[in-house]
Parts: C-alpha cells; structure tokens; sequence
C-alpha cells in the first residue's frame, strides 16, 4: 500500500502553530528505566535509541527549567494490591494475554517475566538525569492514558492554566498516542516531540503513531523546532 505523506498539510500546520511560554507545559509520559535502562528493565526500547531519547528529552526539559515552563513526569508505580491482583503491562486484555501465551510484542526482547514496575522498584524510576527538584510527579497513572484515574488534567487546567502540553514518552504507539488523543479531546494543544519518544515495539511502530498523530490530532516537532516556537 502507496502511503501519502502529507508533507505540505504537516508543514503548514506546524508553521500555523503558536506556543505562549506563560500557558504551556512540559508531559514526559513512562519515561522510566523499565524502557530506558538495559540493566533493569524489561521492556526496553532498541538499545542504539536509548540515548538519544534520553538525550532529546534532556535538552528540551533543562530548557524549559530555564524558562520557568512547568514540567510533569506522569508515568506508572503500581502498588503491591495491583501486583497480588495480576494487574500489569498496562492492564489491557491484548497485552496480559500476550504475557500469559508467552508472545512479545518487542521485536528484539522476550516477554516479560515479572510484574511492572513495581512501586520503589529499580524499572519504576524516572532516569536522574530528566529529573529536576521542582518537577511535578503523577505516579496513579494506570494504563496507557496519562489522564485517565490521575488529577493530571486538574493540575494542568486549574493550577497550571497550560493549553499547550508538549509532550515526550514511552511508547509513542500507546501511552503517548493515548495520552496525546486525551489531551487534544479535552480541548489542549498538543504537540509530540519527537527527540523524545520511541516504542519498545520497534521504529516502525513508532514512525506509524507519529504519522497518525500528525495527520490527525497533535502537532509533531522536533527539540529544535519547539525551542524556535517558545523563544527559549
């Protein structure tokens, strides 16, 4: 199947966007060391991807710091109830059936073996080096939408006043889309950076959720791209 890219629609709907530092704030979603970390985690993204999103992510959250732009870090820590209760990988049916029949969805890890993420677990920590002292943390999340069961659209609405979330996370083909089709259902500007994001489930994976977004319901940029569009 011929895919058109769109490249003109996508082009003038970025040059269309603006973003007012004053009502816009920074959502890093599951950016843990369960994805993150060869050593600890589970699930992690190819290996060569690591550091650049690490990389990535780091630049436009020191940036935003200096910028006075609120950051949020919603991402999952589940507690010991949910772990006696078989609740992981997300909570969806397709991926717990998946782990039972022993089939990965990572083109280049098995299954996993063991519950995720796990409350004050080494895989459920947000690497150092994307976290600052004065960051905000949303740890309820539950499955792939960083909204639903969280105060993350309270916080946002009513103690942010953001409109615009930029938005950086793991995986790019679930909780970032899900988070990402949340936000712009609930009347935010969302924009996906995409330094910032990769799926354990490959590039393709990623490249296609990217592709959707940007025909669809999020504005897709690079660091560079949102730095020029902040003035920061």
């Amino acid at each position: 199947m011929d895919i058109n890219g769109r490249s003109d629609f996508k082009r003038r709907m970025n040059d269309a966007l603006v973003l007012d530092p004053k009502t816009t704030a920074v959502l890093t979603i599951d950016m843990q060391r369960e994805y993150l970390d060869d050593e600890v985690g589970q699930a992690v993204i190819e290996p060569s991807e690591i550091t650049p999103v690490i990389t990535g992510a780091s630049r436009l959250l020191d940036a935003a710091r200096a910028g006075e732009i609120p950051l949020i870090h919603a991402y999952v820590a589940r507690r010991p109830e949910e772990v006696a209760a078989g609740i992981h990988s997300g909570g969806l049916a397709y991926t717990m059936l998946g782990r039972t029949i022993g089939v990965s969805q990572l083109p280049h890890r098995p299954v996993r073996t063991r519950p995720d993420r796990v409350a004050g677990s080494p895989d459920a920590e947000v690497p150092a080096q994307l976290v600052g002292p004065d960051d905000l943390h949303i740890t309820t999340k539950k499955g792939p939408d960083s909204f639903a069961h969280t105060d993350l659209d309270y916080v946002l609405r009513n103690g942010l006043g953001a409109t615009s979330l930029l938005m950086m996370g793991i995986n790019t083909d679930t909780c970032v889309y899900s988070t990402t089709l949340t936000a712009a259902n609930l009347g935010y500007q969302p924009v996906v950076v995409t330094d910032g994001v990769a799926s354990m489930r490959g590039h393709d994976s990623h490249e296609m959720a990217l592709e959707l977004m940007a025909r669809s319901i999020a504005w897709v940029l690079t660091v560079d791209d949102v730095l020029a569009k902040l003035g920061i």
